[in-house]
């Protein structure tokens, strides 16, 4: 019996110490909960505040990843995007774009609301069906962030998967590391096989992006719109879609910033402004993407952006 109990023992130990280790050292257990939208396809479940991997997320009353919609006739501005704009879960709230041209607006003497209108692998259809169920807030300007790839990015409407979207706190953190990131590393756990998916024609998305734009005008609000390149665009040029959604842009009149240069000139000085895949922003990255934002309201001519 003393065997037994020793092991128990043992084993509860373990379980404890592995329980600490994932939540407390790999910041597991309390991921940003997504939800399905018949519409908008999914989004971030609304009235969250979670810490993950060291970062806090706070996603308000609407789903924006943002502090509360304002109450007292602050000014609004809505900055609507994809995985860029949002950061995930490798970016803390205070270290967001959307977060530092609020601190900066405010630091002017200008107060503003910035709301982070955004969900990862987004696209136009996903953004002006958001647009549509909860409106504008009110907003005084509107800026779009785009990538390239946005150009195609159509939605699926899938069920959502766990291991990206989950919909449910797990009942432990180290539950979490064992059914969601462990199979990633081990493909016979069932890690190893994607689902296969239907490429996009390049272009698919261009017409939900022209009915983006006409819905933001249709509201009489200053529209701009920030062109985000990837690292190995910067090298290479524009990929297709990059190319068609400039020339969509342009047709559309919509003013655009290009985000090449500035982080084409973080990257000449030595900066680290993409993380470790190219595309996302890094905190470095972040920084630069608040100067396009701001450049986006010198655009519009919304006072205090300069």
């Amino acid at each position: 019996m003393r065997i037994v109990a020793w092991g128990l023992a043992g084993a509860l130990g373990l379980l404890v110490g592995g329980e600490a280790v994932a939540r407390l050292v790999l910041g597991l257990g309390t991921p940003p909960l997504s939800m399905a939208h018949p519409t908008i396809e999914y989004l971030f479940r609304p009235g969250q505040d979670v810490m993950r991997f060291g970062n806090r997320q706070t996603y308000n009353e609407v789903g924006m990843r943002s502090g509360p919609l304002p109450r007292d006739g602050t000014p609004v501005i809505l900055v609507v995007g994809d995985s860029i704009v949002n950061g995930g879960s490798e970016t803390d709230q205070a270290e967001l774009a959307t977060e530092i041209l609020r601190r900066d607006l405010s630091g002017n003497g200008r107060p503003a609301f910035v709301g982070n209108v955004s969900a990862g692998s987004w696209g136009p259809a996903n953004q002006l069906a958001y647009l549509r169920e909860f409106g504008t807030s009110d907003a005084e300007a509107v800026i779009l962030v785009l990538s390239s790839h946005d150009a195609s990015d159509v939605p699926a409407f899938a069920p959502l998967d766990p291991a990206t979207h989950p919909t449910r706190t797990p009942p432990l953190a180290l539950w979490e590391a064992v059914t969601r990131y462990l199979p990633r590393y081990l493909p016979d756990l069932g890690g190893g096989t994607a689902a296969e998916t239907k490429t996009p024609a390049p272009g698919a998305a261009l017409g939900d992006l022209a009915a983006l734009v006409g819905e933001v005008r249709a509201k009489g609000l200053p529209l701009c719109a920030a062109h985000h390149w990837t690292e190995e665009e910067l090298g290479a040029g524009l990929t297709e879609d990059g190319r068609l959604l400039a020339a969509a842009l342009a047709e559309t009149g919509v003013p655009v910033v290009d985000g090449g240069p500035g982080f084409e000139a973080a990257l000449a000085v030595g900066g680290s402004p993409y993380r470790a895949d190219g595309l996302h922003p890094s905190v470095e990255g972040q920084a630069i993407l608040a100067d396009l934002l701001r450049g986006c309201l010198e655009r519009l001519g919304v006072a205090g952006a300069g």
